[in-house]
């Protein structure tokens, strides 16, 4: 017959087996509970060191030799102590289930101390086997007189965390605060049970079992915070996009679509050729607009600088003669966000040069340049200018300049690209876009 040491051997080694994978698992595994997942993981560690050794001292007891008495006193040792510090690592647990501006270290500083008492009790009093003793002869493992004040410390600690986890249950997950409770009875009860009961290892059968719920909890919790996040992401991207299609859609004014409407209505009459050219500029210009909704990569600046020719286009239709563009275009091989260009001429349009009087038109220019390591872009209007301190205020408001803030938003996705704006009333505006060039073009 298969003796019952062989037996909790076999059952306490898996039982530490799976619980190092546990641990493992969780220190390397795919995470958002990460604070969590770890003090788990140095749980079901200590767990899983605990067995190990216990199920060490239940394969040599009874063995016969001075190696099999060493290896005995050792692996009991060790097992004591890991589960002497068993409640200090699932009051850690416990703390970090909590929300951060609930959760009290104070208790942690208790529980350790007791923890700090037990170790030190049975170092000193195994100098002497209070707790237990290893008979030389027979290699047999005998409880002490000081087992029963062991026993009640340890109890003590587990009791301590288990009266935490109530004050603190309406602030822990349910099917979590429900798994603590059962690893902190029911190895409690066992260890009543075995203060009666001498030959079986009842607690640490306990362990085991609540090990491996506390294990596939964590899973399910982390699963189910993955999903949230993943929801959250969604919920976040669609957003995004709701504010691409608002950023895209702002820029086509309902005014300006009337005016240029109404402009090629007049051109019909006058020169058909012309309004079919506006037309053309026009529905290049909305297909622009749209697209930039579709994509949040950058663009090569050869398109976004022809989505400008096109406003041009029209707008030079809408005010003949108010004012000219020059190009001075000398880089053209690089990517550069999607309606960043388009809104900053517009204002220079709008705000600058179709301010002015009518007497003499203004000039726009728009220019690129290649340094060492970036890119320049340039737009320069000798329109009315403004006060840049009082613009910047009106960036960011609310309601005002919103061409401006949509450009300095895009160009966020460009890593180490600036914006500067100068400008001096009744002499004109500048405005730079610095886009550090790509090495690995």
């Amino acid at each position: 017959m298969l003796e019952l040491k062989y037996v909790y051997t076999c059952l306490e080694l898996w039982g530490s087996i799976f619980a190092v994978i546990s641990a493992i698992y969780l220190f390397i595994g795919r995470t958002v509970i990460k604070e969590q997942y770890r003090a788990l993981a140095e749980l079901e560690l200590t767990v899983g060191v605990m067995l190990f050794f216990d199920s060490a001292a239940w394969f040599f007891r009874g063995n016969p030799g001075s190696l099999a008495y060493a290896i005995l006193n050792f692996s009991n040792y060790m097992s004591f102590v890991c589960n002497a510090i068993l409640p200090v690592f699932l009051t850690a647990y416990v703390i970090l289930s909590i929300q951060p501006e609930k959760r009290s270290i104070r208790v942690m500083f208790y529980m350790g101390g007791l923890g700090s008492v037990a170790e030190l009790y049975l170092a000193i009093a195994q100098m002497y086997g209070f707790v237990y003793t290893i008979n030389p002869e027979t290699n047999l493992y005998q409880r002490g007189p000081g087992f029963i004040i062991w026993t009640i410390i340890v109890l003590v600690e587990s009791i301590g965390v288990g009266a935490y986890v109530w004050v603190k249950r309406n602030q822990i997950n349910k099917k979590r605060c429900n798994a603590i409770v059962m690893f902190i009875t029911l190895p409690i009860l066992a260890s009543i049970i075995q203060l009666f009961i001498y030959g079986f290892s009842l607690s640490n059968i306990a362990i085991i079992i609540v090990s491996l719920i506390m294990f596939g909890q964590a899973l399910e919790d982390n699963t189910k915070t993955m999903m949230e996040q993943r929801g959250y992401i969604e919920k976040q991207n669609q957003e995004l996009e709701d504010m691409r299609m608002r950023i895209a859609i702002s820029q086509i004014k309902p005014h300006f679509l009337y005016n240029t409407l109404s402009a090629i209505s007049i051109l019909c009459d006058k020169d058909i050729n012309k309004a079919k050219e506006i037309l053309e500029s026009l529905a290049d210009y909305l297909k622009e607009n749209i697209s930039s909704i579709e994509t949040e990569d950058p663009i090569p600046f050869t398109e976004e600088l022809q989505h400008t020719r096109d406003y041009l286009v029209i707008e030079e239709a809408r005010f003949p003669d108010r004012f000219k563009v020059e190009y001075d275009i000398k880089a053209t091989d690089f990517d550069i966000p999607a309606l960043t260009i388009q809104p900053i001429v517009e204002n220079a349009v709008n705000h600058g040069v179709c301010a002015k009087g009518t007497d003499e038109p203004g000039n726009i220019r728009i220019s690129t340049e290649e340094g060492y390591g970036y890119i320049r872009i340039k737009i320069y209007d000798d329109g009315v200018g403004f006060d840049v301190n009082e613009y910047e205020k009106e960036i960011v408001s609310d309601n005002k300049r919103i061409g401006i803030r949509n450009v300095r938003n895009r160009l966020k996705i460009v890593e180490n690209a600036e914006m500067r704006i100068s400008s001096t009333p009744g002499v004109g505006t500048t405005v730079e876009i610095i886009i550090p060039k790509k090495t690995n073009r």
